[in-house]
């Protein structure tokens, strides 16, 4: 399977995060601020002032809200 990846700034001021992120903390933040769902992360990788952001490929959600927003904020970032 391919995967998709996004890559989010801690600096970003469409969202509220600080500057230690560690695994659980992006975690929530995917679930909770960008509302990913659960299955739709393969992994994350967090970095000093950035955390990366890998889904499992699915035409399924290409046009879901979550995805599309997902796509504005790292294009921002």
């Amino acid at each position: 399977m391919s995967e998709r990846e996004f890559i989010i700034n801690t600096d970003n001021p469409n969202l509220e995060l600080y500057d230690d992120i560690d695994d659980v903390f992006a975690q929530s933040i995917c679930q909770n601020e960008l509302e990913i769902p659960e299955e739709c992360i393969k992994k994350i990788e967090c970095y000093s002032d950035t955390f990366k952001i890998y889904l499992v490929y699915s035409r399924s959600y290409f046009s879901d809200d979550w995805y599309v927003n997902l796509q504005r904020l790292e294009y921002v970032s």
